[in-house]
């Protein structure tokens, strides 16, 4: 194993970092590992989400019908 990934989203770590540490398979509960992931992607999608929510609504102005028959 050459590389992790850091506690910071994803950027690759040398196992020759000092602040690397090894987890044996034992003490590891990949449900929890996965939950973390799931909430940080879903984080993740909230704020782009979010963000392109506000810029839509900057920019489309309400489209107001009129009835028939006026």
């Amino acid at each position: 194993m050459k590389s992790i990934l850091d506690d910071s989203g994803g950027q690759m770590k040398s196992i020759l970092d000092p602040s690397f540490r090894y987890t044996n398979s034992v003490e590891t509960d990949l449900r929890k590992t996965f939950a973390k992931v799931r909430r940080e992607l879903r984080k993740q999608h909230q704020e782009v989400e979010s963000a392109v929510s506000s810029e839509v609504m900057r920019k489309v102005l309400p489209f107001h019908s009129r009835k028939a028959g006026l």
